[in-house]
């Protein structure tokens, strides 16, 4: 019993990376109109690109680029840019989602999802989300 509140902590973490990346993408959704919903899938998808590039995808190089990445996020909400601050929230939480491995794809998988739809036809999701609130998936 002792070892469970001292021990790995990646269960609960990954539960709750689970939980967080859908509710952001949801509450993105309903807030942003669909340009900036691509400008916002388009941030994600460079920045968890440039932390494969610039740090790499062992848990060591992801854990600096966590902490690097969390001054871009403290940055962005410095500025109150709320699509910078969308995008960086679900930058870090892939991160985080990769560190904790299989039990968190859930969260990689939604993420994925969701860029995936606002760039995948470029101008076409965009005025399918003008018409109807957001792309069709």
């Amino acid at each position: 019993m002792i070892f469970g509140l001292f021990g790995d902590k990646t269960e609960s973490e990954a539960r709750q990376l689970n939980r967080d990346a859908p509710l952001i993408i949801e509450q993105s959704e309903q807030t942003y109109p669909p340009t900036r919903l691509r400008d916002m899938a388009e941030m994600i998808v460079e920045f968890i690109e440039r932390a494969h590039v610039r740090y790499g995808t062992q848990e060591i190089d992801l854990k600096r680029a966590h902490h690097d990445y969390k001054s871009l996020h403290k940055e962005a909400r410095r500025k109150n840019d709320q699509i910078e601050l969308s995008a960086m929230t679900l930058v870090i939480i892939y991160i985080r989602a990769e560190i904790a491995g299989p039990l968190a794809a859930p969260a990689r998988e939604a993420i994925d999802a969701f860029t995936g739809a606002w760039l995948s036809d470029g101008d076409a999701a965009a005025s399918e989300g003008a018409e109807d609130g957001g792309p069709e998936g």
